[in-house]
């Protein structure tokens, strides 16, 4: 396989991958829906939180912020476990 062919399938991967990450604009989202319905992976999420005071935080205690398709920040730190709701909706911290 020649390298020309090898950088665009490496490409189209990375691309593919990046597209699949999809949440709604102004919604919160607890991180293990991000992670198992919206195509976010933990290492994308823990990458929101470097160099915030949430850095070290647990993934299952974080709210995040969907500010535009497939990019989230605004994170905020739950007393307890993020709760997610019955239905396609806002997300919320449990008490």
């Amino acid at each position: 396989m020649r390298a020309s062919s090898v950088l665009i399938t490496l490409f189209g991967l990375v691309a593919t991958g990046l597209a699949e990450k999809s949440c709604t604009p102004s919604f919160d989202y607890c991180s293990d829906y991000l992670i198992q319905s919206k195509g976010f992976t933990e290492a994308d999420l823990k990458a929101v939180l470097k160099g915030t005071d949430l850095e070290n935080a647990d993934l299952k205690n974080v709210l995040f912020h969907c500010k535009n398709p497939g990019d989230v920040g605004h994170a905020v730190l739950c007393t307890s476990e993020c709760k997610n709701p019955a239905t396609e909706g806002s997300h919320k911290c449990d008490g």
